[in-house]
C-alpha cells in the first residue's frame, strides 16, 4: 500500500470513513488543545476534555470515565499513551528532559498509568524533541533510551518488559545489517513496550517520512499508532520528506487545520543550549 485506500472495516461497531484519522490523531490534537489553553500540560484540563465525549475508535475509554468518576486512574498499557505526546515533545528542550518526563505522566497516567506504557511514552516523547532540533537519529535514540529510564519509575508495575532494554536492543542489533523484523525480535505490538520500540526501530531505519509510515502500515498490528509515532519522529527531524499531498487529503477528509496549532506549540517551546542530559 503507498497510497489511501477506501477502508476495510474492522469486526467492531465503529464504521471509518476515507481518510479518517483514527483515536491517536484525536488523542494528539486533545493534548496540544489543551496546552495552548493552559499554556502548560495540566492533568485536570485533560481529564476534563476526555469525559467530554466518547474518542470514536478508542476501547479504553468506559473503563476510563469509571476510573475519573470515582477518583482513580486507569491502568492500561497500549500504545495510547505514546501516540499522544507530540505536542509535549514540541513543547520542551531536551535540555529540560525532566520537564519532560513529568509532562508525560500528567498527560498520560490518567489513562495509562502503568510502568511499560509511561516509560514508553517518555521514550517517544524525547525523541520528538530531539528530532525537532535536527540531532542524528543515533542520537535521538540515545535520548530515548533516557527518557525511557527516567520515564521507568513512573506508573504501576504492570510486569511488561523494559521499555529502556528493548531500545538498547534496537540500538545493538537495527540498522546493522539485521532488518528489524518480527523475526528478529520486534512486533508492531498493541502493548507500548512493543508498539514504541517498533516505532523508534523504523526512526533507525528509514530517513523518510513517507518510507517509516508505510513500512509501518504494512507491517500490519497497531499500524496506526505505530505509523504516527515512526512518522512523526522522522517528519519532525526531514519535514520535507511527508508527502504535501497526504496531509492536504486529512486535512481536507477531516476538517483539521493543523498549522495553527503548531505555531502555537512552537510558540510555547522551551528552548535551552541542546544536549541530551537529564539537567
Amino acid at each position: 500500500m503507498e497510497t489511501f485506500l477506501s477502508p476495510q472495516q474492522p469486526h467492531s461497531s465503529t464504521v471509518w470513513a476515507y481518510a479518517e484519522v483514527t483515536d491517536d490523531t484525536r488523542f494528539t490534537l486533545l493534548i496540544a488543545e489543551s496546552i495552548i489553553s493552559c499554556g502548560k500540560v495540566d492533568a485536570g484540563d485533560i481529564i476534563r476534555r476526555i469525559l467530554e465525549q466518547p474518542i470514536k475508535g478508542w476501547p479504553g475509554w468506559d473503563e476510563f470515565r469509571t476510573k475519573a468518576e470515582s477518583g482513580e486512574r486507569a491502568t492500561q498499557s497500549g500504545n495510547g499513551a505514546p501516540i499522544r505526546v507530540a505536542p509535549i515533545g514540541m513543547l520542551h528542550s531536551t535540555a529540560h528532559m525532566k520537564h519532560i518526563i513529568s509532562d508525560v505522566e500528567q498527560a498520560c497516567s490518567c489513562t495509562h498509568n502503568t510502568r511499560s506504557a509511561l516509560s514508553a511514552a517518555c521514550a517517544v516523547a524525547v525523541a520528538y524533541s530531539a528530532a525537532l532540533e535536527g540531532y542524528d537519529k543515533r542520537i535521538i535514540l540515545e535520548a530515548a533510551i533516557e527518557g525511557a529510564t527516567l520515564g521507568n519509575h513512573l506508573g504501576e508495575d504492570d510486569l511488561c518488559p523494559d521499555v529502556a532494554r528493548r531500545l538498547q536492543w534496537v540500538r545493538k542489533n537495527v540498522g546493522k545489517g539485521k532488518s528489524g523484523s518480527r523475526r528478529n525480535g520486534l512486533n508492531p505490538g498493541f502493548p507500548a513496550w512493543e508498539g514504541a520500540t517498533f516505532a523508534l526501530a523504523l526512526v533507525m531505519l528509514y530517513d523518510s517520512a513517507k518510507d517509516a509510515i508505510l513500512a509501518a502500515v504494512n507491517a500490519g498490528g497497531d499500524a496506526d499508532s505505530i505509523a504516527s509515532m515512526a512518522g512523526g519522529i522522522v517528519a519532525a527531524r526531514n519535514p520535507d520528506t511527508l508527502p504535501q499531498e497526504w496531509v492536504e487529503i486529512v486535512k481536507r477528509e477531516n476538517d483539521l487545520d493543523f498549522t495553527p496549532l503548531a505555531e502555537q506549540l512552537v510558540a510555547l517551546r522551551r528552548y535551552s543550549a541542546p544536549n541530551t542530559g537529564s539537567t
